[in-house]
């Protein structure tokens, strides 16, 4: 961790915050370390940054929080500042790296987004941009490095493609119910329109047989790599931002139409769920939620009940 300025603010939570519209409500010494409470509007969230480096969140379930936990694991995953984790150096070989966002997500879309590095010089490109794992960035960050990502390989040599709630529910009805097939599919799709010129596909792995899912459908020719973590390679890294930066926006339009902000993640949604279902039905669920999800049989078991 890097040197605190002189009011115990790490400088890149300080911009962090700056850039977000949040603020550091107050900051009081704990032992070994430094807590400080942040706001934003409504929103108010604990973050405990420790001398040895550590770093821990608290509050209730918000943006603001989410916010803190993607700082919080970009210090805590990289040992440095934001921004300085890098993919490591790809062997040049033309390649398009492919990775997805919302599939554990009860609220938004399953996006998956792809990403063709062929030129001598696009990988080193995608690398000084700062493509990395999106997982390291703030929700603003990812918005931004993806628009700069596109800038860099073209919008020729970039995919992504969004299945909101219902186009995801019956293309999952179709792969048998499947999310991994569906998520194969979809990979294929996108490796499909960006594989000429190609020699390598990576794929962030989504399951464990996801290389029997996807392989039989990768022409002669080409490697294929699916592992986890697959984000070092500056590919998967580039879609990972696509992906996650595409879901944020997708997430932003459907918290717009039902009028309060739906939460990201599996977990702290019952209630939510349950609020869209009371004022706008089943239907209305549809339109913005996984409803295969087993939070949906509750929301309906608990109405019915008349809880």
């Amino acid at each position: 961790m890097s040197e605190a300025p002189a009011n115990g603010v790490p400088d890149d939570l300080s911009c962090l915050l700056e850039e977000s519209g949040a603020e550091i409500h107050f900051s009081r010494p704990i032992d070994y370390g430094t807590q400080f409470r942040v706001t934003r509007g409504p929103e108010t969230a604990v973050l405990n940054v420790y001398t040895s480096g550590k770093i821990s969140t608290g509050g209730r379930p918000s943006t603001l929080l989410d916010l803190l936990e993607d700082w919080r694991i970009s210090r805590t995953s990289t040992g440095s500042e934001r921004g300085t984790a890098r993919p490591s150096k790809s062997d040049g070989t033309p390649r398009v790296g492919a990775d997805e966002a919302g599939k554990g997500d009860y609220f938004g879309p399953l996006v998956v987004a792809g990403v063709r590095a062929s030129g001598e010089q696009a990988a080193p490109e995608l690398r000084e941009i700062g493509a990395r794992d999106s997982k390291t960035l703030s929700a603003i960050g990812a918005t931004n490095l993806a628009r700069r990502i596109v800038e860099s390989v073209g919008p020729g040599n970039a995919r992504v493609v969004v299945l909101r709630p219902r186009d995801y529910e019956a293309r999952r009805r179709a792969a048998g119910n499947n999310v991994n097939n569906l998520l194969a599919e979809v990979n294929v799709q996108i490796f499909d329109e960006l594989k000429a010129g190609v020699e390598l596909f990576v794929v962030d792995e989504f399951a464990k047989a996801a290389r029997s899912y996807i392989e039989p459908y990768v022409p002669p020719g080409v490697r294929l790599v699916v592992r986890p973590r697959a984000e070092d390679d500056v590919t998967v890294a580039a879609a990972s931002v696509l992906a996650r930066a595409r879901y944020l926006e997708e997430m932003d339009a459907f918290s717009e139409e039902v009028g309060f902000e739906l939460p990201r993640g599996a977990t702290h949604v019952f209630e939510a769920a349950r609020r869209v279902a009371e004022e706008r039905g089943f239907e209305g669920l549809q339109k913005v939620a996984k409803v295969h999800f087993g939070t949906t049989a509750q929301v309906f078991e608990e109405l019915e009940g008349g809880g």
